[in-house]
C-alpha cells in the first residue's frame, strides 16, 4: 500500500529528463571535437624558403630574435643599403598567413599579426591587425618591398 505516486517529487528526481540527456549528449559531443581539433592538429607550418610565404615566415622570425643582420638580407637591396636601423622592440607576435598573392615579378603575402601584451588577472591581452608584406623578385630571388610596422627594422624617410 505505500505505492508512490508517479507524479510525486520523489519519484521525479530519480528520473533524466529528456532536455538533460539532451544537454549532456551536446556538452559530450562538443568535448570530444575539442579534443580530437586539439591532437590531430599539425604544428606551425614552414613554408619553403624560396616562397613568398617563406620569405615573410623567416624576416619575421628573424625580426622577432632580435637578428637584423638576417632580417636586412630579406629586404630589397635599395632598402637594405639605405637603411637606417632602429629597435624593433621585444613583443610578443604570432603571425598567421591568410592568403598569398603571387604574380611574375611581384607578390603581396596577407597575415594576421597578433600581439601578446601584459599579464594582468585575467591572462594576457591580445591584440590582432590584418597587415600585408610586399615582395618582389630580385634576380631570382623574393625580396620584401613594404613591411607591416611591427616588423619594420629601417627608420621611414620623411620627404622634405
Amino acid at each position: 500500500m505505500n505505492e508512490v505516486d508517479a507524479a510525486s517529487p520523489r519519484s521525479q528526481s530519480r528520473r533524466w529528463s529528456p532536455v538533460m540527456l539532451g544537454l549532456i549528449a551536446v556538452v559530450v559531443v562538443v568535448v570530444a571535437v575539442a579534443l580530437v581539433a586539439i591532437f590531430t592538429r599539425d604544428g606551425d607550418s614552414v613554408y619553403p624558403a624560396d616562397s613568398p610565404e617563406g620569405v615573410v615566415q623567416r624576416y619575421a622570425q628573424a625580426i622577432v630574435d632580435g637578428d637584423s643582420a638576417a632580417a636586412l638580407a630579406y629586404l630589397v637591396p635599395e632598402s637594405a643599403e639605405e637603411c637606417e636601423r632602429w629597435d624593433t622592440g621585444a613583443a610578443d607576435y604570432r603571425i598567421t598567413l591568410l592568403r598569398s598573392t603571387e604574380r611574375d615579378t611581384t607578390a603581396r603575402v596577407e597575415v594576421i599579426v597578433s600581439e601578446v601584451v601584459g599579464g594582468g588577472p585575467f591572462g594576457p591581452d591580445e591584440y590582432q591587425n590584418q597587415e600585408v608584406f610586399d615582395l618582389e623578385r630580385v634576380d631570382g630571388d623574393w625580396k620584401l618591398v613594404t613591411t607591416p610596422w611591427q616588423f619594420r627594422i629601417c627608420a621611414e624617410k620623411v620627404q622634405p
